[in-house]
């Protein structure tokens, strides 16, 4: 089963209300054959702009975020059930890409004074090159005298 992310806005209401709002969307997935792998909230906050849902224009959400594993078939008839129900304002489903390389741990590497790092030397390095090719772009004299004659 593909892994999926669920951005979801509720309305501002009380603490028993939201916790009845994520069992109602918990067991809608559980029911379409799904697991949550976990469930984050991010808070109430103003949304970035005025959200009209249910007749009702929201300035306010609560913010959650729900990782879950279901089929793919059952996404829309999820879907469809988020769309009805007045409590969520704006709901969002991500596919998560599989199989993300994990970045390698580089913090010897960052511990390292500035100058002793890799990256900034192949900066520098490139720094250099590219004033030595603004140089060659001057216009040289060569009149072979020292100084230039008609300038003070």
């Amino acid at each position: 089963m593909p892994s999926y992310e669920l951005c979801l806005l509720f309305k501002v209401l009380p603490r028993p209300e939201i916790a009845q709002c994520l069992k109602r969307t918990a067991s809608k997935i559980f029911e379409s054959g799904g697991f949550i792998r976990r469930i984050d909230n991010l808070g109430t906050a103003d949304t970035p702009w005025r959200i009209s849902s249910h007749d009702a224009i929201h300035k306010q959400a609560s913010y959650f975020i729900v990782e879950f594993d279901a089929p793919s078939s059952s996404l829309d008839p999820f879907n469809n059930y988020l769309a009805r129900d007045i409590d969520v304002i704006k709901r969002t489903i991500y596919k998560v890409p599989e199989n993300t390389p994990q970045p390698a741990c580089t913090l010897h590497e960052e511990l390292k004074p500035p100058a002793y790092r890799s990256e900034v030397k192949e900066m520098i390095a490139i720094g250099k090159r590219k004033r030595e090719k603004e140089a060659r772009k001057k216009v040289q004299f060569n009149t072979g005298l020292d100084y230039m004659p008609f300038q003070r």
